[in-house]
């Protein structure tokens, strides 16, 4: 069924997501050049929205 298909893989990029914020953290504090965190922040609240999209979508 392509709901279930699409809840497993939203599920699996959430878990991806999880999993790349804790290798993160785990980093040794560095600066990074802010427009390089403004990029990744604006690409990770993009990619947040759109999991709030998919889950919000009808299946069918």
């Amino acid at each position: 069924m392509p709901g279930d298909r699409m809840k497993l893989a939203i599920g699996r990029m959430e878990r991806a997501l999880t999993r790349i914020e804790q290798a993160v953290d785990a980093l040794p504090e560095q600066p990074m050049p802010p427009l390089h965190n403004e990029k990744a922040i604006e690409a990770l609240k993009a990619l947040d929205a759109l999991i709030g999209e998919l889950k919000g979508a009808p299946h069918g």
